[in-house]
């Protein structure tokens, strides 16, 4: 388990995908229950705004963070004035299939890179796998979306590809040209923002 902790924060701290500009403290709410503790973890980081977030980290009962569920998907309905939220709807319904195909290590699928992008981009278009380019590392699995692939849940496109590869027992993101590193900090299409930070 303490592995598995691990790796998940060094998942979350290093991730190319633009949530992992927090670690994983950042992310866990500690005065809350395991069930709501870790709910920001995985996608749906990436779709919280930093207000979200440093809100989330001041829960302190569960009562609490199941209302900021709550207003956390309200805030995404398309169309409050329709029955059902479609945003939410489709994003559990790929945190469910995410969890049956993406949960290695310890680290359940929606919060494994693989999980969180599935959950807010949907299936690849394309699945391959690459030889690294450095000597000695690990094949990558390459995850392609068409140019015109709709925006995610979380209101951006898809970037053209994802690259993964599997370090001991879990799969994360992959930087070419960093032995020994399959993850960077952050998102370089996104501007750095730590929490507490306006921006």
């Amino acid at each position: 388990m303490r592995r598995a902790l691990a790796a998940l924060a060094l998942a979350l701290a290093v991730d190319p995908a633009g949530a992992a500009r927090y670690e994983a403290a950042d992310l866990v709410n500690v005065q809350l229950s395991p069930e709501w503790a870790s709910w920001l973890i995985g996608p749906y980081v990436r779709m919280a705004t930093e207000q979200e977030v440093r809100e989330f980290g001041k829960l302190t009962r569960d009562e609490d963070a199941a209302a900021f569920v709550e207003r956390f998907w309200a805030r995404r309905d398309p169309d409050p004035a329709r029955p059902g939220n479609p945003v939410r709807e489709a994003a559990e319904r790929r945190a469910e299939e995410a969890d049956r195909r993406f949960t290695e290590a310890g680290v359940t699928g929606r919060r494994t890179d693989r999980g969180a992008i599935f959950v807010i981009y949907g299936e690849p278009e394309k699945v391959d796998h690459e030889p690294s380019q450095i000597y000695g590392e690990p094949p990558l699995e390459v995850w392609t979306y068409p140019a015109s692939a709709p925006r995610g849940l979380d209101g951006r496109p898809p970037a053209r590809f994802y690259r993964f590869v599997k370090r001991d027992d879990l799969t994360g993101f992959y930087v070419p040209g960093r032995p020994g590193r399959f993850t960077q900090r952050g998102d370089p299409t996104l501007p750095p923002q730590r929490p507490g930070s306006d921006g």
